[in-house]
């Protein structure tokens, strides 16, 4: 397994599954042990507990998971991970825990192949610890609320150092970056346009997306590009 990398002090990106950069987690370093941000899909808790242990850290030592979204690549992992830490917090945003903990049915993709496609995916019922709305810290971390691709979908922004992570509100799914990562995966295309745009009027510096490499250099520059690029409607 690839070693996770260290995006900025304190954190670090995890491969999901073997294509890198395919599908990105984070782990979290704080004075009260580690954070991780979604979870992949079903195979990806055994390489998020070998990047811990890499770390330094101990599954006992993960404290709390958040989660940007619902989709099957954000959540999958979610039973194993509290498995091997059942100790760990579970967050989210509201309308995310209530489709998470089975209180609702999963937000309807646009596109007919996706609609198809969660249908068959059985997503994990797994109870919320706490929920959290815009503005509030988790990790150092500040809540954004990007709704669109999910209608409760949030990034993460850390002022101290301009660290956005996106989640899908922008992603690198096929080669370049595109708003919501693409339309048909996005529940409400225009609103996801519009949480793009959100982002924008934020201050950050490096981006790291679920989908695609992190961003280093011109990541407001890249960003844009695909916010002017977008045609939802």
């Amino acid at each position: 397994m690839a070693r996770p990398e260290r995006v900025a002090p304190g954190v670090y990106r995890v491969d999901a599954v073997g294509l890198s950069n395919s599908i990105s987690v984070l782990l979290v370093e704080g004075d009260d042990g580690w954070t991780l941000v979604d979870t992949g899909v079903g195979g990806s808790p055994r390489r998020i507990r070998e990047a811990l242990i890499s770390l330094g850290g101990r599954p006992e030592d993960l404290k709390r998971v958040y989660l940007t979204h619902h989709h099957i690549d954000h959540v999958g992992g979610l039973p194993e991970v509290r498995g091997w830490a059942p100790g760990a917090e579970v967050v989210a945003s509201e309308h995310e825990a209530m489709i998470v903990s089975g209180e609702r049915n999963p937000d309807r993709s646009s596109g007919a192949v996706f609609r198809l496609a969660n249908r068959l995916m059985n997503l994990p019922t797994v109870p919320v610890d706490r929920v959290v709305d815009e503005g509030e810290n988790v990790a150092g971390f500040r809540v954004l609320r990007t709704p669109g691709h999910t209608l409760g979908h949030t990034s993460l922004l850390r002022d101290e150092d301009g660290l956005l992570f996106t989640g899908d509100a922008f992603g690198a799914m096929v080669s370049r970056v595109k708003v919501g990562g693409l339309k048909a995966a996005c529940t409400d295309p225009p609103l996801a346009k519009r949480s793009a745009e959100k982002i924008l009027a934020e201050d950050f510096d490096t981006v790291v997306m679920t989908h695609g490499k992190p961003i280093h250099a011109g990541a407001r520059r890249r960003l844009k590009e695909a916010a002017d690029r977008c045609d939802y409607v």
